[in-house]
């Protein structure tokens, strides 16, 4: 299979390089209601595209964004696998783009642009290793391609979507994702998702904004109120002290914490540092440090309403209503609702008027890494990226995964990365390594001819 490998992408590569470029092209930002018609743009390309290779394709419609169903049918007597991908992207307005991030540019072997590596890139090489595959006459699995174009939102809507299609979606035997990163030099598989809540503190205490020589220490400034209470929710080394919170994690198990010990021993923490453009660490322990992305909750401020923000511009007035915009990455085992009302009953013992609003909920993944699809994983790694793979946890999260597991739950969900940490990910300048791109392709054709006959 190498050398069919090798005539396949010395006669498709570029073919993939400008179906990536086209894709980049649109911007499918779903955060932004004025993008919404280009997350419909995308799917109908993309719909183009996978006709091409034998799929039968449909675009849903959601209260959201739409999603996507192709499917190709290999075999009646092989397994259904569910592929899933997210083609939607990030805002791209961060001022470090040194080239524009909706028209692509190969450079030194880097493809750049928004949603080159996050999910593009990795939906096409897993979309070509099927094409390989099916056209050579290698084994397959019977696929069904699941898109959305939620996912940087919040996968709002997918649950919605799951519900509705699942007459039209055949019981997979599993479903594969590509919509994770590498551990520093290793190819990894990702069994643990952080969970996500997206909330809004508020605090009101007037009718209008006062000046602050007038009133100022009679009257309360909310904003140094709520920053006084949010102060109670996480230490200066990053500790997340809200009560309950970390008293109700579920234990890590011993196996998970050999897990844990090997990946820790391999992990590159100078490439972590560059890769995060040097960012000042809690630890340079790296089984501190990666217990903390992982198997630990985290509490974030990321900015206020009703607080001054123009430079170099102080206006002396207390402002009468202020809300911070927080999330906390949530351990899988965690409730959102329940830990919002920790949140709030943490903030309400500073002032009672503090009231919590979830702006958006995810529940925590955990798979087991014993399954017979995991084996086979492994193995399609070590001859795709030439490297045995890490297990690996993920700070990230991915909203589609517990909607999965819920409407399949006897489906083990397999995630292989293609992506590296120096891609971008969420950032400027991203980007998907042309090396990668074949490497990917390789694996996964490599991992779909083996589970071909697994049911």
């Amino acid at each position: 299979m190498e050398a069919a490998l090798d005539h396949y992408l010395a006669q498709h590569e570029s073919v993939m390089i400008d179906e990536l470029m086209t894709l980049i092209r649109i911007p499918s930002i779903s955060q932004r209601k004025a993008h919404w018609p280009d997350t419909q743009r995308v799917l109908e390309v993309m719909s183009a595209i996978v006709s091409r290779y034998g799929f039968t394709a449909e675009i849903v419609q959601t209260p959201g964004c739409p999603a996507f169903i192709a499917t190709l049918e290999t075999h009646p007597d092989r397994p259904w696998l569910i592929v899933y991908n997210h083609l939607d992207v990030q805002p791209a307005d961060e001022p470090q783009w040194t080239t524009q991030p909706f028209e692509p540019l190969l450079k030194d072997g880097r493809i750049y642009g928004r949603g080159s590596t996050d999910d593009k890139g990795p939906a096409l090489t897993t979309l070509h290793a099927i094409h390989f595959l099916h056209s050579q006459g290698y084994a397959l699995p019977n696929i069904q391609l699941v898109y959305e174009t939620e996912e940087e939102h919040g996968s709002k809507h997918f649950g919605v979507f799951l519900d509705a299609a699942k007459a039209r979606l055949h019981t997979p035997a599993s479903i594969l994702v590509s919509d994770t990163i590498f551990e520093g030099d290793y190819p990894a598989i990702t069994y643990r998702l952080k969970g996500l809540l997206e909330a809004e503190a508020e605090l009101i205490t007037g009718t209008q904004d006062l000046h602050s020589g007038m009133v100022g220490g009679a009257a309360m400034n909310p904003l140094n109120v709520l920053i006084q209470a949010l102060s109670r929710c996480v230490d200066a080394r990053g500790n997340v002290t809200i009560p309950g919170v970390q008293e109700e994690l579920p234990a890590v198990t011993a196996e998970e914490k050999q897990t844990l010990e090997r990946t820790a021993a391999i992990f590159n923490l100078e490439k972590f540092i560059a890769d995060t453009g040097g960012a000042a660490l809690y630890t340079e322990e790296t089984l501190e440090l990666l217990q903390r992305i992982w198997v630990r909750p985290t509490f974030e401020v990321h900015g206020f309403e009703g607080a001054q923000w123009e430079p170099d511009v102080i206006k002396t007035a207390l402002p009468y209503a202020v809300k911070a915009k927080l999330t906390m990455r949530l351990v899988a085992g965690q409730e959102p609702e329940r830990v919002r009302q920790q949140l709030e009953a943490c903030l309400q013992e500073v002032n009672p008027e503090i009231h919590v609003k979830a702006r958006g909920a995810v529940k925590g993944y955990m798979s087991p890494v014993d399954n017979a699809f995991m084996v086979e994983a492994v193995k399609a790694c070590e001859k795709g990226f030439g490297r045995t793979p890490v297990f690996v946890g993920s700070g990230g999260t991915i909203g589609a995964i517990p909607e999965f597991e819920r409407v399949f739950p006897e489906a083990p969900v397999v995630l292989i990365a293609q992506s590296l940490m120096s891609d971008g990910y969420h950032a400027p300048n991203e980007n998907f390594q042309v090396v990668q791109l074949r490497n990917g392709m390789k694996t996964m054709a490599y991992y779909l001819s083996q589970i071909a006959a697994l049911k």
